[in-house]
């Protein structure tokens, strides 16, 4: 059973000044904090005005270890990369989702997955916790 986790770093609504923009909301959510080695796991990022409209949207895909960024999203898929402006926009409107596998080098070992979302000229950083498991060892046959 998946039970979905919801990092909700919903951006608080701000007190805006006349020349401001207006305030949006932005959601991570993903499938779990605990993914399998090579299975699919599953990050939705959803991006609103306060009245719930979907906005137009860019956001990058990071991976961080110890808050350094240590791989991003480049030409159709997650690489080793680093630096704060790391990895490739993806441009969408209100709603993207995605699904990655989770590399074996990176089981145990506590990492963040980062979307760092630009939207009516204000920028959030949605982030989730991630420690991959190994996969489970299929039980032995039982002896005649």
């Amino acid at each position: 059973m998946r039970a979905a986790v919801l990092i909700a770093i919903t951006a608080g609504l701000l007190v805006a000044a006349p020349s401001a923009a207006a305030p949006i909301r932005a959601t991570l959510t993903t499938t779990t904090p605990k993914p399998i080695v090579d299975q699919p796991w599953r990050w939705t990022v959803v991006v609103k005005s306060a009245a719930g409209k979907p906005l137009p949207a860019k956001m990058r895909l990071q991976i961080l270890f110890a808050g350094t960024v240590v791989g991003c999203w480049k030409n159709g898929a997650m690489t080793q990369c680093t630096g704060p402006n790391a990895g490739a926009w993806i441009v969408f409107k209100g709603k993207r989702s995605g699904v990655l596998r989770w590399p074996a080098q990176s089981l145990g070992i506590r990492l963040t997955f980062q979307a760092v979302v630009v939207a009516e000229k204000q920028t959030r950083r949605l982030r989730a916790p991630v420690t991959v498991q190994p996969a489970p060892t299929p039980a032995p046959a039982p002896t005649p």
